[in-house]
């Protein structure tokens, strides 16, 4: 599982701005520039980053104990497509195709179909986490 590393901390912030505030700055409402929008901006990427570590943790957990998968832990990376989520995200790794028994897991049928239900019992537990939390 990974997590954004909070090494490219100005591309996040600014994805959050355009993604989150984008409304309020088009309309004239919201200077980018102002404290109280970095305060805000910098809010968001704290709860988004508590969130996805929060969401790591429950598919990392259905692959070990549900699947019996071995699991490297959640680690944490300054990726393009993490820190441009400008929301909670978690990056997915299954395995190793340059591991002959993780490649013909991957490969076959019956791994796709736990991956695939591993994943998405892990987004329903999630969503239900969250749900319980809004209520």
């Amino acid at each position: 599982m990974l997590v954004y590393a909070l090494k490219r901390t100005r591309e996040q912030q600014n994805e959050i701005k355009s993604n989150t505030l984008e409304e309020d700055i088009d309309n004239g409402g919201v200077d980018p520039n102002d404290p109280e929008t970095i305060i805000l901006t910098n809010e968001y990427n704290r709860k988004f980053r508590v969130r996805s570590i929060t969401m790591a943790n429950i598919p990392a957990n259905e692959f070990v104990d549900t699947d019996g998968r071995r699991l490297e832990g959640i680690r944490e990376q300054s990726l393009y497509v993490l820190c441009h989520a400008a929301m909670p995200s978690v990056l997915v790794e299954i395995g190793y195709i340059n591991n002959h028994e993780e490649e013909e897991y991957l490969n076959s049928e019956e791994g796709q179909e736990a991956i695939v239900n591993t994943i998405v019992r892990s987004i329903q537990v999630y969503k239900d986490k969250v749900e319980q939390v809004v209520r």
